[in-house]
């Protein structure tokens, strides 16, 4: 592996869940992402949920608590020792894995872009609104400036 690694996501699905947490079991509660239903479920607020998909996929979730979003983000995935140091140029938390572990997830701004930063293991996964993907991409290729960054093809979002 590279020291930074820089891959965009696409064929991503979204739906957004607002309801209860007993809607699909699982749901984290609190600042954070957890795999549910074949989903990336990140917590956006009390009671409201981003889940991240193939797409087409049907949560299990009755209509009333889901609001169909595919296409609506833009996400990339920063992976490698040097990931922390490079994010740490564009914004404003500590990602320390004491401060920031694996499941941890926060709603900031990166470069003045409003996006969702989830830790996946030692990798960092970002979504920002579709209309804002070149800009937030341009500003990980200017953090990996001097960091060996190397961006890989696009890949279908894993799930």
């Amino acid at each position: 592996m590279a020291e930074l690694e820089l891959r965009r996501f696409t064929a991503i699905g979204a739906t957004a869940l607002h309801g209860p947490a007993t809607m699909l079991p699982g749901l984290p509660q609190r600042p954070g992402w957890v795999a549910v239903a074949g989903a990336t479920a990140i917590w956006t607020a009390p009671g409201t949920w981003l889940c991240l998909h193939a797409p087409g996929t049907a949560l299990p979730v009755p209509d009333p608590h889901r609001t169909a979003m595919d296409g609506s983000r833009a996400v990339f995935g920063l992976a490698g020792r040097l990931a922390g140091e490079a994010l740490a140029t564009i914004l404003a938390l500590d990602l320390h894995p004491r401060s920031f572990p694996h499941g941890a997830a926060a709603a900031t701004l990166a470069a003045h872009i409003p996006l969702l930063i989830w830790r996946d293991g030692e990798a960092f996964r970002l979504a920002c609104a579709r209309s804002y993907g070149e800009s937030l991409r341009a500003a990980l290729l200017a953090a990996g400036r001097g960091r060996g960054l190397v961006e890989h093809d696009a890949v279908p979002y894993p799930g």
